[in-house]
């Protein structure tokens, strides 16, 4: 039976190759069914098919987007949407897999090489649900009680005196938490020390250099040498999932 207290997701899939475009629709459709997930998929062709339908009022939570196709392709696509504050859930597919070392450039949470498997389509679909859909809040304490965040808010923290200062979306905030604890409270795919004294969302990385790391507010943090390889690695696989 099904449970009436989930809403039904709107996905939209993105391909300008009919047969990958069809293919992969298919399989969402199987996934979330499969899943007890009430869905409806729209198939565009084109990047500004997609785009005028999200123009004119269309409402998605899911985007699956080739990043590769004529005209205006999905890297674009997301950097424009992105451009006007749209947060929906996006997954990069393509064939070619040095295209996933931008996907943070446009917030894409997950890169799906093609062919498309159909396990890691499972995770990446589940992983967008649970992440914008049923997020649930952390309670910390702060100068003003217990204060309710969502992880997504959360840019970075960083050890502030005799606890943590928590730099979010809205603004900042403090708490007398360990940095170590609030880490454990904090989806671990998410969130990595790129310094033993800062804890950084992988959303929110917009490059890494050498030693030190660039957000998309353009803030840029200090990563340890000893640590360089490690949040390489765990950017590489929050965008893979």
């Amino acid at each position: 039976m099904q449970e009436i207290s989930r809403p039904q997701l709107h996905i939209a899939v993105c391909d300008d190759e009919a047969l990958d475009r069809q293919q992969i629709a298919k399989l969402v459709g199987q996934t979330m069914l499969e899943e007890g997930l009430s869905c409806r998929i729209d198939a565009y062709e084109s990047g500004t098919d997609l785009l005028h339908a999200i123009q004119n009022g269309a409402q998605f939570q899911i985007l699956l987007l080739d990043v590769m196709m004529d005209g205006l392709d999905g890297m674009a696509l997301a950097a424009a949407l992105r451009e006007k504050g749209d947060h929906t859930a996006i997954i990069f597919i393509s064939s070619n897999r040095e295209m996933a070392l931008r996907g943070y450039e446009v917030e894409a949470l997950r890169y799906l090489a093609k062919p498309v498997d159909r396990s890691r389509l499972r995770e990446a679909l589940l992983f967008c649900y649970r992440t914008r859909l049923t997020q649930k809040e952390i309670l910390l304490p702060t100068a003003s009680g217990q204060s309710r965040i969502l992880p997504s808010d959360l840019i970075y923290a960083e050890t502030w005196e005799r606890g943590v200062r928590l730099i979010l979306e809205g603004g900042q905030t403090e708490t007398a938490m360990k940095i170590s604890e609030l880490a454990a409270m904090l989806p671990e795919r998410q969130f990595a020390f790129c310094h033993r004294t800062i804890l950084v969302n992988l959303a929110f990385i917009q490059s890494i250099r050498y030693c030190e790391l660039e957000l998309k507010s353009g803030v840029t943090l200090p990563v340890s040498k000893y640590r360089q390889a490690e949040i390489r690695s765990k950017l590489m696989r929050y965008l893979e999932g």
